[in-house]
């Protein structure tokens, strides 16, 4: 086993940062702005609480044995030996992502105790058992010199995280009034800064490129394979086409440009292409990115003709762009893919892909399903219908109490005199605060 060079290592931890700041500033721009506080808080007890439950308990189902997947879960603690700590750390993140992934499908209406019950559960047991089957070559995912294959988490992460977020959106329900039709636009205009929003985009697709080029180092040194240029070249090429082409198809069929929905098409191809993003060519990803769109337009309209409410589009954009990119890696692989190589072994490869993927999908939606149901039967998931309805009735892209809405009573005033004049009177807030955090 190799050492950990310094460049892999640092664009990882550069990534990973960038990315928890890009998922707190997109989502507290693409919500109201009443949601603020409570964004802020749950991302950042989010790094806490994943980091002691990950660390203590999912790292220890996830690499046990040596992180060789040959059992359903792991056991036996293992540190391996000169980067322990490089690993420790990567698979802490890649956990903290899962459960910020889901934040966004249930934004505006999750209480804060039951975005920290899920959290736990997420992160200290449902991806840790699917990164334990993901971690190494050797398992129940292999067969012969034909493995499933899954670099930077598109199915570990991604398919895994969209699933969960979706069984979360089910469970919650939609925002109040969200599928009235009187309701449509203001829905559509409730993010209440796009600046803000596409910052945290921008933000995203800066972190997930230093993301897969940091998860490439542990997870390749099982590969034994080349830095290439085409490797640093490939994201962008996928990120850049699929948001060109989710700009384009929201033009024709939505009648708009739409900057939110080029940040979605742009992070989607970045996901699609993290599955195996070395092994493509350069006409690969293009084609990888084009399709990412295609796929991110097609959920996001099921989603909303199935009633479904998710706010940051995170089901349509991570588990669409995560099975695409799981899928793209048996047709575009530069040396086993079926365009490449037309011949039974390039087949198994798509049947260990769509496998790796179902068995993701099916674990990540019964265990999620349960979790979400036991939080709704005892009442803790949503947040009370009346506090939905008070933030609705105040306007979507302003405080929910206005300065000079907040009633006398709630004011203390204060009379200042110098040198016998009268100053201007003194107020200081009452009860009422913008963004009050509702547990």
């Amino acid at each position: 086993m190799t050492s950990v060079s310094s460049f892999p290592v640092l664009s990882f931890y550069v990534g990973v940062i960038l990315l928890q700041l890009g998922f707190v500033i997109r989502e507290v721009g693409a919500v109201c702005i009443s949601d603020t506080k409570r964004i802020i808080i749950r991302h950042f007890v989010n790094l806490l609480i994943s980091g002691v439950v990950n660390c203590s308990l999912g790292y220890v189902l996830a690499l046990s044995d040596g992180g060789v997947a040959d059992k359903f879960i792991g056991k036996t603690i293992y540190y391996p030996n000169k980067f322990w700590d490089y690993v420790f750390g990567l698979h802490w993140i890649i956990a903290t992502i899962t459960s910020s992934i889901v934040a966004g499908a249930v934004a505006e209406r999750c209480r804060l105790i039951a975005y920290f019950i899920y959290t736990v559960f997420i992160t200290g047991f449902i991806h840790p058992v699917v990164r334990h089957w993901t971690f190494n070559k050797k398992g129940w995912l292999d067969d012969a010199n034909i493995s499933y294959q899954d670099d930077a988490g598109s199915g570990a992460v991604h398919v895994m995280g969209g699933i969960a977020a979706l069984i979360g959106a089910m469970m919650i329900g939609p925002r109040t009034g969200r599928f009235e039709p009187s309701l449509k636009k203001d829905f559509n205009d409730r993010c209440h800064s796009v600046p803000i929003a596409v910052s945290g985009g921008i933000l995203l697709l800066i972190g997930f490129v230093g993301f897969i080029w940091g998860c490439r180092e542990p997870f390749g040194v099982y590969h034994n394979r080349q830095f290439t240029e085409v490797f640093l070249t490939n994201p962008f090429v996928s990120s850049f086409i699929a948001a060109f082409t989710s700009l384009l198809i929201n033009r024709y069929f939505g009648k708009k440009w739409s900057l939110f929905v080029a940040i979605n098409g742009a992070l989607t191809g970045m996901i699609a292409i993290s599955a195996g993003n070395d092994f493509y060519e350069p006409y690969a990803a293009a084609t990888i990115g084009l399709n990412a769109a295609i796929v991110y337009r097609a959920y996001s309209v099921l989603l909303v003709r199935f009633g479904i409410d998710d706010p940051l589009d995170v089901v349509s954009v991570h588990f669409g762009g995560g099975s695409w990119g799981l899928i793209a890696v048996a047709f575009f692989h530069r040396s086993k893919g079926l365009l490449h190589t037309w011949n039974s072994q390039s087949a198994l490869i798509l049947g260990w892909q769509m496998i790796g993927m179902i068995a993701i999908a099916v674990w990540t939606a019964v265990l999620s399903g349960i979790m979400f149901g036991i939080l709704r039967f005892f009442g803790i998931l949503r947040v009370r219908d009346e506090v939905c309805d008070e933030v609705q009735n105040e306007g979507f892209a302003n405080p929910v109490y206005e300065l000079g809405d907040i009633e006398t009573e709630d004011l203390e005033t204060v009379d200042s005199t110098v040198d016998g004049e009268d100053l201007p009177k003194a107020h200081k807030y009452g009860q009422h605060s913008v963004g009050d955090v509702h547990l």
